[in-house]
């Protein structure tokens, strides 16, 4: 919805001009310094322009908020790991960039803050251009369609990280990109040109002759098995919202984030954590998979909660398929691992009871005093089986001989 030009005119900052005061900045640098180490190249400059990117969004996202920035600019709070990932670099490289833009003047001031990562102050002279008033810019897009003010909107935002473009393929009912599915599942039922028997659209006045009893039988399978394939996509599409929405309560309760953003993320979970569905599983399957997605959610939520100076990446980079670095895909050899030490724990202390249970029968104690040993055998085996273990059996073999021998 437009502001109403009664109310006073939004400001935000121009990307275009920001870029050319960054240009000028590092070209009067490096024309004032002759000597190579003094200079900023090329690399530097992109980590610059790097910067700029990212603050210019951020300090128009305040703007939107209804942050009053006019008076003094907020400082650009990021993390080093981010902007390494979205230049691809190492964090090393990114910190003497830094060094290097803060020697020329560039960034005039830095401050770590722990988990919430670093704050830049970067030179005045970068964003002293005048901010754009919306106000002007309104009479020459209220006449728009909506798609191509929200194309417009889009075009100044680009993504921090690469979004991965899936090709289109209208025979597969789970590998498709999020938006794509959405506008399949969400088709209209009631459709006039729509066939209730081939469940395909068709042009008026075609098809108007009976079907002979085995193509229709044939159509009736070919619509239930497409309703299915529909019924199916809907509940995958449930499991990546679901998770994206118990991650962002959990790990990032107080990020706000715009449409686009919440798109380029359900997309990156859906290619990096469901590995686009390509795995063939039941609706059982799945659902005990994404148990085991929020046990993994919640392991990094208590170690953020034990480690205070720690931190997670933001949702794009910590859900990006090429993140192998800090990404969620290294949480699960570490949800493995505490598996499997649970489960060594808990049969460690399985093992001891029936020790135990074993000692006092020995010595005509305990509960199971009356039975015979083949008896005691017998309740021990049907309990341990519960568990489905079978290297709990195996240990309890061979604990099982350790006690006879007694």
């Amino acid at each position: 919805m437009l502001v109403s030009t009664n109310q006073s005119p939004k400001i935000y900052f121009d990307f275009t001009k920001v870029f050319t005061k960054t240009k000028q900045f590092v070209d009067n640098h490096n024309f004032k310094h002759i000597a190579l180490k003094d200079r900023l190249n090329s690399n530097h400059r992109a980590t610059a322009e790097l910067i700029t990117r990212l603050y210019t969004k951020q300090l128009n996202n305040a703007i939107q908020l209804g942050n009053d920035v006019s008076e003094e600019l907020p400082p650009f709070t990021t993390y080093n790991p981010s902007l390494a990932s979205c230049k691809g670099c190492t964090v090393r490289t990114i910190i003497n960039h830094k060094e290097r833009l803060k020697a020329s003047g560039f960034i005039i001031k830095e401050e770590h803050r722990g988990k919430t990562g670093i704050a830049l102050w970067i030179n005045p002279e970068v964003f002293s251009t005048p901010m754009l008033s919306t106000k002007s810019l309104e009479n020459q897009i209220q006449k728009q369609p909506k798609s191509s003010l929200y194309e417009q909107r889009v075009k100044n935002l680009p993504p921090l990280v690469h979004e991965q473009q899936e090709q289109k393929n209208n025979n597969s009912s789970v590998d498709k990109l999020i938006t794509q599915k959405e506008e399949r599942i969400h088709q209209k039922v009631h459709n006039t040109n729509h066939n209730s028997v081939t469940g395909t659209y068709q042009e008026q006045n075609m098809n108007t002759r009976e079907s002979r009893p085995s193509d229709s039988r044939k159509q009736i399978r070919r619509t239930k098995n497409s309703n299915a394939q529909e019924s199916e996509s809907a509940f995958l599409l449930g499991l990546v919202k679901d998770f994206w929405n118990y991650s962002k309560a959990v790990l990032y309760p107080d990020k706000i984030l715009s449409e686009p953003e919440e798109r380029e993320i359900l997309n990156q979970i859906w290619a990096s954590v469901y590995r686009k569905f390509k795995v063939q599983g039941s609706q059982k399957d799945w659902e005990g998979y994404q148990e085991i997605l929020y046990k993994r959610i919640d392991m990094v939520a208590r170690y953020l909660e034990r480690n205070p100076n720690r931190w997670v990446a933001p949702p794009h980079l910590y859900f990006h398929p090429e993140n192998k670095r800090n990404g969620f895909a290294k949480t699960y050899n570490w949800f493995l691992k505490q598996e499997t030490l649970k489960r060594e724990i808990r049969n460690q202390i399985l093992i001891q009871k029936t020790d135990q249970e074993w000692k006092d029968h020995k010595n005509g104690k305990g509960k199971h005093k009356h039975k015979s040993r083949l008896q005691l055998f017998r309740i021990q085996q049907q309990r341990l089986s519960t568990y489905k273990d079978d290297a709990l059996l195996s240990v309890y073999q061979q604990s099982l001989q350790r006690n006879l021998k007694l």
